[in-house]
């Protein structure tokens, strides 16, 4: 399979998980893409003060990668500097949020697997 951004459907998520503000999202991929477990894979935008809010995991995983920006990761209620190189690896039965907190925009690569 090859896909070319241009191919890839926009989306829009406001108030993800109760978080503040808008995630702009490429979707990647979609769990009808593959056969590998994948859910999604998104690239994702989040203007400064947007964010997902913390949420469990029950049955998959999530994987974020930022590409640039700087923001704050929540997991399992603690915070952490989250910046460009930076992975975070969401592990089922636990939780996690995400924010935006710097003064211009962040992306990040987004999978979720079964």
């Amino acid at each position: 399979m090859l896909r070319s951004r241009a191919d890839m459907q926009n989306a829009c998520f406001d108030n993800c998980h109760d978080g503040q503000g808008r995630i702009a999202a490429h979707i990647v991929l979609d769990a009808s893409d593959s056969n590998l477990g994948i859910r999604f894979m998104h690239d994702d935008v989040l203007e400064p003060g947007a964010g997902i809010g913390e949420h469990l995991h029950k049955g998959n995983e999530e994987v974020y990668f930022v590409v640039e920006g700087h923001g704050t990761m929540i997991l399992d209620g603690q915070e952490h500097p989250f910046g460009p190189g930076d992975v975070s690896v969401v592990k089922s039965g636990h939780t996690h949020g995400l924010v935006n907190s710097a003064k211009g925009p962040m992306r990040l690569l987004v999978f979720c697997v079964e």
